[in-house]
């Protein structure tokens, strides 16, 4: 698999995190986490686009380097996948499906971060580095998808690139995500790779 595949795979993962539910998109209730990736059993979420998926919350936990990640099961098609989630302080860590990244935690969301914040994070490929920078773009705003209005919603951009022989070569690969709290992820903006709307949701 080529190095641009498994950026692509990787920025994509991000977004497989939820599953089906034949109801109308209720609130979330009273006693629903009102953070930006609810890991409650039994949360679904449903998801759109050129490579449809679902991502269900297990209620599991996995010890990862000393901290409790939360299951998330991911079905696209006939493929399942697992991944794991951190949260602590506002930050947000992913620990990776895809076998290329196995034991690779990122932090993919800083709920506290300032507008214009920025980190990044390396992931090493083939024994290369790609350094993965992340940027707050916008909080607390409102963003229509799929008809459905959602509110205090943050805009994270994602760039990569390679580093090669000291220098560093964007990847041209821009990804838009957008979190809405009490809900998780909206929408996925791949660009030219396509968009993955949040079609329905229930959390738990």
């Amino acid at each position: 698999m080529n190095k641009l595949k498994l950026v692509i795979i990787w920025c994509l993962f991000l977004g497989a995190f939820s599953s089906c539910s034949d109801k109308d998109d209720p609130e979330p209730d009273a006693t629903a986490e009102l953070d930006y990736q609810p890991t409650t059993q039994g949360s679904t979420w449903t998801y759109g686009g050129s490579s449809p998926y679902t991502v269900k919350a297990t209620g599991k936990t996995k010890e990862i380097g000393g901290k409790t990640f939360h299951e998330m099961e991911t079905q696209e098609g006939s493929e399942t996948r697992m991944s794991y989630v951190h949260k602590a302080n506002g930050v947000y860590t992913l620990e990776g499906m895809e076998e290329a990244f196995a034991g690779v935690a990122l932090v993919f969301l800083k709920d506290n971060a300032p507008v214009g914040d920025t980190w990044t994070e390396t992931v090493v490929m083939d024994g290369i580095n790609t350094n993965m920078t992340f940027s707050i773009e916008a909080k607390d705003i409102t963003k229509t998808v799929e008809g459905k209005t959602y509110q205090n919603v943050i805009h994270v951009r994602l760039n990569t690139a390679v580093v090669w022989m000291g220098m560093e070569i964007d990847m041209g690969v821009p990804m838009n995500y957008f979190w809405a709290k009490g809900v998780g992820l909206i929408l996925t903006d791949a660009g030219d790779h396509g968009n993955y709307p949040l079609k329905s949701h229930t959390i738990k």
